[in-house]
């Protein structure tokens, strides 16, 4: 009997010991827990809380944003309408950019050369509006050409000040303002209307020179405006240069300021030697004299009659 029982108490400890071994095998095979998507995030375990944004930072960083974004369409906005064909090359060139595969390197040499064109060409740096100002008509000199009827005056003229990076030469060299850009009665004709230039008195046979930089786009022979010429600059500035008594200028041909184009005379509808002298942008035909400023010519008076 004792050896029964000696027996029975021997398997439950053998049992006992398996038992314990099989728990202790189980807890060290056993995996640690892996953190899910849906457990509670594992960087609360790694002292990483102050890295979560909070809510008043995301609205700020929001407000800042707006206002930056809203500072640079303003920005933009300003430079379309105080420098449209700057506006318009910068978008047409960042346009080509955005269609093209280029380099890093070939970016910023495509930049460059935007930013140097802006710096040697001519650019407008107002905006233009519908107007016209009122010239006389009492200067002493030749005079004459085309004038725009009253009706089409706001569509063809602006009376704001025209401004260039450039400066122009002075068309010709010595002279007097005779018939200023405005409204005036056609010294020819007696009709109202609007002068789109500026009629300069000068002698017959004066050289005529070319205001900007640019190409020979027109020379020909008219009715109103004689012998002209016509140049094409940059930004859709162009000039035109009438009554000329000869034009020595040919079409495509390149000029700087102050080459010889044409001699002064009084060709076309004229009542005498002088230079009919026009500035278009864009075909709109604005007031000549803010581009010479104090280098404006003088405006000559008729002679009192003794």
């Amino acid at each position: 009997m004792d050896s029964f029982e000696s027996s029975e108490s021997r398997f439950a400890q053998v049992r006992a010991a398996r038992e314990k071994r099989r728990a202790l095998r189980a807890n060290i095979e056993k995996p640690e827990k892996q953190h899910d998507d849906y457990d509670s995030p594992p960087y609360d375990n790694f002292g990483m809380e102050d890295t979560v944004p909070k809510k008043g930072s995301l609205v700020r960083v929001v407000v800042t944003q707006a206002v930056v974004c809203a500072l640079l369409l303003g920005g933009l906005f300003a430079a379309r309408q105080a420098m449209p064909n700057t506006y318009r090359q910068l978008r047409n060139t960042y346009t080509r950019v955005m269609k093209t595969d280029m380099s890093v390197k070939e970016v910023w040499a495509a930049a460059r050369a935007v930013f140097a064109s802006l710096k040697e060409d001519i650019y407008v740096m107002a905006p233009y509006r519908e107007g016209t100002t009122a010239g006389e008509n009492t200067a002493a000199g030749g005079k004459g050409g085309i004038d725009i009827a009253l009706e089409y005056a706001s569509q063809r003229c602006t009376a704001s000040p025209l401004h260039t990076t450039a400066p122009p030469r002075r068309p010709v060299e010595a002279g007097d303002l005779s018939s200023p850009f405005g409204y005036r009665v056609h010294p020819i004709t007696g009709e109202e209307g609007v002068h789109a230039g500026m009629d300069i008195a000068a002698e017959e046979g004066d050289p005529v020179y070319a205001a900007f930089y640019g190409t020979v786009l027109e020379t020909g022979t008219g009715d109103g405006y004689g012998n002209y010429v016509v140049m094409e600059h940059a930004g859709g500035l162009r000039t035109l240069y009438a009554h000329c008594s000869e034009v020595v200028a040919q079409e495509d041909m390149v000029l700087r300021p102050g080459d010889v184009i044409a001699y002064v005379g009084s060709t076309g509808s004229s009542t005498g030697p002088h230079l009919h002298f026009e500035v278009r942008l864009h075909g709109l035909r604005c007031d000549p004299a803010p581009l010479f400023g104090s280098q404006m010519y003088a405006v000559k008076q008729e002679e009192e009659e003794t």
